[in-house]
């Protein structure tokens, strides 16, 4: 079913995130859309939303599967240079998993860096790209698995969708994108108006701290692998383990896998 723009557009609020939004039945990946929006002067705060993706990606490139069964979209924000330009990441899981819960009424976790839980199998995912140049472009893509096709089979055993999850409660994906929005413009602006308070409620929804955690590099070599206690997050969002030998470190990015 494609996308109702009008259905949409009748119950946003929003002042700026989400507040235009442009569809496309198909696309590559709404990431690219959103970069191409932005190189033409596209607005602050628009969504690029597609039915299905032929080339949607995560973190490190890796494909993300996407049917026409979930929630594609990617929003482009223009924000000041920044030290806090890498916690709208945070703010876009924060806003993922309060718009789960608003339209379906399912409690979801996260786990660091960005992925979306909900009884311990990935329900959303977000991939936050920035790009420098006097003001920052930032592009948050996001695919929340809605319907029980939006899972291949062969990954059912580590994701999940909200129908699998809650059949009576499925939302449309205009409702969702609706309370995403919503989300999202509040995280943001508190993240502008105090990045510690946002961090601190991040920090208390995250289901990797105090786990043993496993955590890998995109390159996946011998030395980028390292073993430990998740202990806390940095102010800039890094992930602080106790490795093994018991010297604290600090990972900006990497695969988590909790024991």
């Amino acid at each position: 079913m494609r996308f109702d723009v009008q259905a949409y557009r009748d119950r946003i609020t929003t002042e700026s995130v989400g507040a235009n939004i442009v569809v496309r039945d198909v696309t590559s990946s709404t990431m690219d859309d959103a970069r191409a929006g932005s190189a033409a002067g596209g607005v602050s705060g628009t969504a690029y939303v597609a039915d299905q993706q032929t080339a949607g990606r995560g973190r490190f490139g890796r494909p993300w599967a996407s049917s026409c069964d979930g929630l594609y979209v990617t929003y482009h924000l223009r924000v000041p240079e920044s030290p806090a330009v890498p916690l709208y990441g945070v703010a876009a899981a924060l806003a993922v998993s309060d718009a789960i819960r608003e339209v379906a009424r399912l409690t979801t976790d996260l786990k660091w860096p960005n992925d979306v839980l909900a009884q311990g199998r990935k329900i959303a995912g977000i991939l936050a790209e920035a790009v420098h140049r006097g003001e920052v472009d930032i592009f948050i893509g996001i695919g929340v698995n809605v319907g029980v096709g939006a899972v291949p089979t062969e990954l059912s055993a580590i994701a999940t969708s909200i129908e699998g999850e809650v059949p009576a409660a499925t939302p449309s994906r205009e409702d969702l994108l609706v309370a995403l929005s919503a989300a999202l413009e509040r995280h943001s602006g508190q993240l502008v108006r105090s990045p510690a308070i946002l961090v601190e409620e991040w920090r208390q929804r995250l289901v990797t701290l105090r786990h043993r955690v496993r955590l890998t590099s995109s390159s996946a070599q011998a030395g980028d692998v390292h073993e430990g206690e998740a202990v806390d997050v940095s102010p800039r969002g890094e992930l602080v383990v106790r490795l093994d030998s018991g010297v604290l470190a600090s990972f900006a990015a990497g695969d988590v896998t909790m024991a």
